[in-house]
């Protein structure tokens, strides 16, 4: 046969063999005796194999783009001849036209038989056949043009295990048993077609949000005619195993988080290990279910007695905008309001105790997604000084007129809060709250002595403070006339005192 012709069957048959995954459906010329090449007188049967059989289904036969006048699934040639040598097809009601299968009939002394179809891992037979009569037995094999097995009398070789580069143009050449010099020669080409197509790493959902179940699946084909191959396979994340050789071919992630970022790939292998193929690795990223929350607080700033409302920001994902959301609030840690569809947590009337270090946290109802806030420092200023109460007018004895007065400083920024006063004496009031920061008695009775005491709190009630206690001692009027009686007599005392020097400064 010539270079040209090898050339040829190469470049047909590459053709065939690297058809895309999607024509795995396309019906597969098959021969028996499993060779592409034979004598001339010899059979061959074809067979047009599918990998799904359907009912009422006929079948086509061509040989170089021609229609034969030849029905049913197999097809054959009882004695051949070199016009029968040619590129077949065969066509079924429900498939497109296979891929072309090509016979070669040889008229000759030798031929080198190998296989129409050869898969990786193949143990695959080659044959040096020559014209039965001729004593030409001692036998050599190249490769391209390199021997891989040198003289023996053995006209058959196997290559085990074959992989993508055992393909190639192939060699035998035999040598006659009665003279050196006698030798025949014939060369053939061997494809070798993919076992399962290079797998795919394949993602559901996608895009991935946090929480979703993320599956991954290797994808890939088996050859039509070698759909009995048990497959495994393996799936890694950047290089690292996240799940070892198995039948599955999906790897599941659930409720996926962003460390579950990374590049993943996956393994494909027949159960003997004698194929591997690796996918090449996907990307796969996670988007946030929502964006990291913060904790806002207004109004700002916190005066006592304002209404303070702390808020909890996130953003959904776009594409889980109909997610709900729940939210708490902490503060110093410690939940002050649990979680519930409220972003809000409120106090009507905020205290100084109500200071301290706040934070908020976010979880998605039907998972177990949650995110907590930095904390916020809340520091709720006095809105008016503890009061204090002084003495304007202070009564020493009965009758005598009483003023006491309440002292407080309003906050700068709540100049315009309207305060109300309350006085009160053993804890009882004497002056209910009024504008008027003043307690006053007109004329002070034994019993308007004790502890004093004031009130300051604004018109709505939502800030009070009470001052310390001060003691008020009014003495009785028996008091005042003993206290009167004395200086008199210190007066006449005084007085004859005085006259006494004055006639003893005279007489002497």
């Amino acid at each position: 046969m010539s270079d040209t012709g090898s050339v040829l069957i190469w470049v047909i048959l590459i053709g065939i063999m690297t058809a895309s995954p999607g024509a795995a459906e396309r019906p597969i010329v098959t021969f028996n005796p499993n060779w592409a090449k034979v004598f001339t007188g010899e059979s061959v049967t074809m067979m047009c194999y599918i990998s799904l059989a359907h009912q009422n289904q006929t079948f086509s036969w061509y040989k170089d783009n021609k229609q034969l006048s030849v029905n049913g699934q197999t097809y054959t040639i009882s004695y051949t001849g070199t016009e029968h040598t040619g590129n077949y097809q065969c066509g079924t009601t429900f498939y497109e036209t296979s891929g072309i299968s090509r016979l070669e009939v040889i008229y000759g002394y030798l031929i080198l038989q190998v296989p129409p179809f050869v898969y990786e891992g193949d143990d695959v037979p080659m044959r040096c056949y020559s014209w039965p009569g001729y004593s030409v037995r001692r036998t050599i094999f190249f490769k391209d043009n390199a021997v891989i097995r040198p003289l023996k009398a053995d006209t058959n070789l196997i290559i085990d295990n074959v992989n993508k580069d055992a393909a190639g143009k192939y060699k035998c050449v035999k040598k006659s048993e009665s003279s050196s010099d006698t030798s025949y020669t014939d060369e053939s080409f061997l494809y070798v077609k993919d076992l399962f197509s290079s797998p795919e790493v394949n993602q559901t959902p996608y895009p991935v949000t946090q929480g979703d179940n993320l599956i991954l699946t290797c994808d890939t084909v088996l050859s039509p005619l070698r759909q009995e191959t048990e497959l495994h396979f393996a799936f890694y994340k950047d290089e690292q195993y996240v799940q070892r050789f198995s039948l599955s071919n999906q790897y599941e992630v659930q409720s996926a988080q962003l460390e579950d970022i990374g590049k993943y790939s996956c393994e494909v292998k027949t159960l003997s290990s004698r194929v591997k193929k690796m996918s090449k690795a996907i990307h796969v990223q996670i988007q946030e279910l929502f964006q990291t929350t913060e904790v806002r607080l207004t109004p700002y700033p916190l005066v006592e007695g304002d209404h303070m409302t702390l808020m909890c920001y996130t953003s959904l994902s776009p594409l889980k905008q109909t997610t709900e959301l729940q939210f708490a609030f902490y503060k110093e840690g410690r939940i002050v309001q649990r979680f519930s569809s409220s972003n809000q947590h409120g106090d009507c009337c905020a205290q100084l105790e109500d200071s301290g270090n706040y934070s908020c946290e976010v979880k998605a109802l039907n998972n177990n997604i949650k995110k907590t806030s930095k904390e916020l420092y809340v520091i709720t200023q006095e809105l008016f000084s503890k009061p204090y109460i002084t003495e304007i007018l202070y009564p020493m004895v009965e009758e005598d007129h009483m003023a006491l007065l309440c002292n407080t400083s309003l906050s700068p920024i709540r100049q315009e809060t309207e305060l109300l006063f309350a006085f009160y004496r053993d804890g009882w009031d004497v002056q209910g709250f009024s504008p008027s920061d003043q307690y006053e008695v007109h004329s002070a009775q034994l019993e308007d002595s004790g502890n004093y005491s004031c009130e300051v709190r604004t018109s709505a009630n939502s800030v009070k403070k009470r001052s310390e206690e001060i003691n008020i001692h009014v003495q009785g009027t028996k008091y005042r006339r003993y206290e009167l009686m004395n200086i008199t007599r210190l007066v006449a005392a005084f007085l004859i005192y005085v006259a006494c020097c004055f006639i003893t400064f005279k007489y002497c």
